[in-house]
């Protein structure tokens, strides 16, 4: 599990976006991304590396936050450490005939039909069956 705590803004990146989020999902990481605002209009931001930010967290099964205030910053990490608290590990065996260095995954879940509770799942998009070198 990885935290980041960050404004968006791209400063020293040395590698790409997409380099990023397969070392990520090759580490199996799930990336929690807390972004503050300290300028809430659009034109003092660096929305593009907050869109970056929030893709990599749902990517790997990880959620996003914003924080502007210190309140906010702690829910954040409330919130955080009761997921990590609360998850479930699936597992299964892909087919034998199983092509591609990255295998895509959907998780589907029916919801009871008679207490009208609501469920939400996050997973990471996929996993690589090969590792770079």
């Amino acid at each position: 599990m990885i935290v980041v705590i960050t404004d968006g803004g791209d400063t020293v990146s040395t590698v790409t976006y997409k380099d990023a989020l397969r070392e990520a999902q090759q580490a199996e990481a799930i990336v929690y991304s807390v972004i503050i605002v300290p300028i809430e209009a659009s034109a003092g931001r660096d929305t593009g590396g907050e869109h970056a930010l929030i893709q990599l967290s749902e990517d790997t099964g990880g959620r996003y936050f914003y924080a502007n205030s210190e309140s906010s910053l702690d829910s954040a990490f409330k919130q955080i450490s009761d997921e990590l608290r609360t998850q479930y590990l699936l597992a299964y065996y892909p087919p034998k005939n199983s092509h591609g260095d990255f295998r895509s995954i959907r998780v589907d879940v029916k919801p009871p039909t008679d207490d009208g509770s609501q469920y939400k799942v996050r997973h990471r998009a996929g996993y690589y069956t090969s590792k770079i070198d």
